[in-house]
């Protein structure tokens, strides 16, 4: 008995013989290469295993704290939204007064350096120089992250790395 099927190209129906069944050949009528199915009653049923819903609870509950703790993390490291462009920033003062943390200190640096406003970038430079060690510890992090602070997302990584590299330039 034959093997019947509709090609995969072309749609038309194909015989075979059933020897070639598992194996390619061409279709006749557009001679592409086509697969020739094995009958379904030739092919075993498989028998599954019944449900185990002891690990299946298991499995979502351990799905769902991992939910609970991508979102907790999410929130710890939200930021509020990066300020609006330097346009509309007025320009710094020279009495500028700097932030005392560390992290905040060179999150500012970076956005200065990326808007181009230099004068107030190398200002606070100056400040980060002066506990290169705290600041080396945050620079590890914010290099080891994947994912970037918010208020730093919007510039590129290869850019953030070169400003970072001029901090350890002496002045």
């Amino acid at each position: 008995m034959a093997i019947e099927f509709h090609c995969s190209h072309c749609g038309n129906l194909v015989r075979s013989a059933r020897e070639h069944a598992g194996k390619f050949g061409k279709c006749p009528h557009c001679h592409q290469a086509v697969y020739i199915p094995t009958p379904s009653e030739e092919i075993e049923p498989l028998r599954l295993a019944p449900v185990d819903e002891q690990a299946r609870r298991e499995a979502e509950r351990q799905a769902e704290e991992l939910r609970r703790l991508a979102r907790s993390l999410h929130a710890e490291r939200a930021e509020p939204p990066p300020e609006p462009p330097s346009a509309s920033r007025p320009e710094p003062v020279s009495d500028v007064r700097l932030p005392s943390d560390m992290e905040t200190l060179l999150t500012e640096y970076l956005i200065c350096m990326a808007e181009g406003n230099l004068s107030q970038a190398e200002e606070l430079a100056s400040e980060i120089r002066k506990d290169l060690v705290r600041a080396d510890e945050y620079i590890q992090r914010l290099t080891m992250d994947e994912i970037l602070p918010a208020r730093l997302a919007h510039i590129p990584r290869a850019l953030l790395l070169g400003f970072l590299k001029q901090l350890h330039k002496p002045e």
